[in-house]
């Protein structure tokens, strides 16, 4: 389970954890589980070549940045979404310790983002 520090006074989520809050230096720091946490790809591109054996028989992957509502950003294996779709952060899914992100089910029932537009009109050529 991914998880991320938020301060019980402000409200900030921050990353990496810390034994004061960033924002206000409150010591009421709490985990928080960042699954449940909204959050929005940046980018994305495509990964080639890997020197670890585990995902060297994966690829190519698929790799993006997140930026969770709260405000952290993080490295995730991406499954089919574009850059500006919503996304749901989960770790551990596909037997690996690594955190992916997949359009999350909200995202679904949203007009789909441009990238999706575009992709799905290559296909109907």
């Amino acid at each position: 389970m991914m998880r991320l520090q938020r301060c019980a006074d402000c409200g900030t989520a921050q990353y990496p954890a810390r034994d004061f809050c960033g924002a206000c230096l409150s010591d009421r720091v709490e985990w928080e589980s960042a699954e449940s946490m909204p959050a929005r790809v940046l980018a994305r591109t495509v990964l080639h070549h890997s020197n670890e054996a585990v995902f060297r028989a994966r690829l190519p992957l698929t790799l993006g940045l997140v930026r969770f509502d709260a405000g952290p950003v993080a490295v995730c294996l991406l499954a089919d979404a574009a850059a500006g779709d919503a996304v749901q952060v989960a770790v551990g899914a596909d037997g690996l310790l690594a955190a992916t992100a997949s359009p999350s089910p909200a995202s679904l029932r949203e007009a789909p983002s441009p990238a999706m537009r575009e992709r799905g009109s290559q296909g109907s050529n």
